[in-house]
């Protein structure tokens, strides 16, 4: 399964190289709020938006990681918890049975 990812992921990244390539002479002018950035090359304001989203999906991960753990000390809480209700309801003495029941159980089995 490694090798179909590493594959897909060079396959991404030379097209990704061979775009670029092409559009080296493309520049574009960007506004952002009060200032102007002319003849900027679209290659590096892709590169840009690319790291902008790494970091936000990081930050995202970030928080879903820690949810997560949370969540599992909260399932091992709960489990500890349990185990522990288990264990004592072994603990518990058996109730003796009466000898008249006994003998009821067993005429009903046969």
């Amino acid at each position: 399964m490694w090798i179909i990812k590493s594959a897909l992921a060079v396959i991404i990244f030379l097209l990704l190289l061979g775009f670029s390539i092409q559009n080296l002479s493309q520049t574009t002018t960007i506004f952002l709020a009060d200032k102007t950035y002319a003849s900027v090359p679209i290659i590096i304001v892709m590169f840009v938006a690319f790291v902008v989203g790494v970091l936000f999906w990081f930050m995202v991960s970030i928080f879903q990681h820690f949810n997560y753990t949370n969540q599992i000390s909260d399932l091992k809480r709960k489990n500890r918890q349990l185990l522990e209700e288990i264990t004592a309801l072994r603990n518990l003495p058996l109730e003796e049975i009466a000898p008249q029941d006994l003998a009821s159980d067993t005429a009903i089995d046969d």
